[in-house]
């Protein structure tokens, strides 16, 4: 197979995300080359996400040079993704995914007393997160990883809400900080978080099948049915929504979904999946 041209956002975490990417391929023995982009999500780093495009903003541009013939694949965080692809894009792999967890970070021995500042911009976490914090006052928050941890240390924030994957993937010493993941049935975190999402055209076979093969197993069955249900509700980008899927005994799955700050659950068989969801949406939504 030729060179690839891997198309990817260029911060810190985007790049530490296609280098497992790149590093899969190369055990296959494919050559690739790295082509970074900036998205308008990149280039506007002082309003919420929400008043700039919402999902799809990491996106689109990058999915331009798929379609121009500029890059071979691309890589994604999953939970980025908009409902639709461009016409004539696949998300054909999914490497092993990371923690899909949310965390509360603070500065080492940090005490949350009293009236304190929690910093994130996402409607979701402010939804879930308010509930166990209500005397929390909450800030939005932009930036990279990196940048966010710097606000905290300079006290522009008493904690910040991270995504697990995300200080996993960036390999952050944590020594200065206590993070406390929340269970993904008390946060639900965002539908495909800690997953990473390889896209390429659908017309280039040999490329789909390649990426199937460094996907891992489980990882696509979560990104399938997470996917498939957060695609299904249709919710405006701005309404707090989490989705998880989780595989409790080989055969079955416990899907979960919130909708603002509204959850509800549902265990049976896989192969069921779309019975279940549909039920599960219809909980959420009774009486909306």
């Amino acid at each position: 197979m030729k060179k690839l041209i891997i198309a990817t956002r260029g911060s810190k975490l985007a790049l530490a995300q296609t280098e497992i990417v790149r590093a899969l391929l190369q055990r296959e023995q494919v050559e690739t080359e790295i082509h970074t982009i900036t998205t308008a999500g990149d280039r506007d780093r002082i309003h919420a996400l929400v008043k700039i495009g919402g999902r799809g903003v990491f996106v689109r541009e990058i999915e331009r040079e798929l379609l121009s013939g500029e890059a071979d694949l691309a890589v994604h965080s999953a939970k980025d993704l908009p409902y639709q692809l461009a016409p004539g894009l696949v998300i054909a792999g999914t490497p092993k995914a990371a923690d899909p967890r949310d965390a509360l970070v603070t500065l080492k021995g940090k005490e949350l007393t009293g009236s304190f500042v929690i910093g994130t911009g996402s409607p979701r976490r402010i939804a879930e997160v308010r509930p166990l914090f209500p005397q929390a006052v909450f800030r939005d928050i932009r930036g990279n990883v990196t940048t966010r941890l710097h606000k905290l240390e300079w006290g522009e924030y008493d904690a910040i809400v991270l995504a697990m994957a995300g200080l996993e993937r960036m390999d952050v010493d944590a020594s200065a900080y206590d993070i406390r993941p929340f269970d993904v049935e008390q946060v639900m975190p965002a539908g495909c978080q800690g997953i990473i999402a390889v896209e390429c055209r659908s017309r280039d076979r040999e490329l789909v099948e390649l990426l199937q093969k460094i996907s891992h197993r489980v990882t696509w069955r979560r990104f399938v049915l997470e996917r498939e249900l957060f695609c299904s509700m249709k919710v405006d980008c701005a309404m707090p929504v989490g989705i998880h899927a989780g595989f409790p005994r080989k055969g079955e799955v416990r899907l979960g979904a919130m909708v603002d700050g509204k959850k509800a659950f549902r265990q049976g068989w896989a192969e069921n999946h779309s019975l279940l969801a549909a039920s599960l949406k219809q909980e959420l939504y009774d009486g909306k």
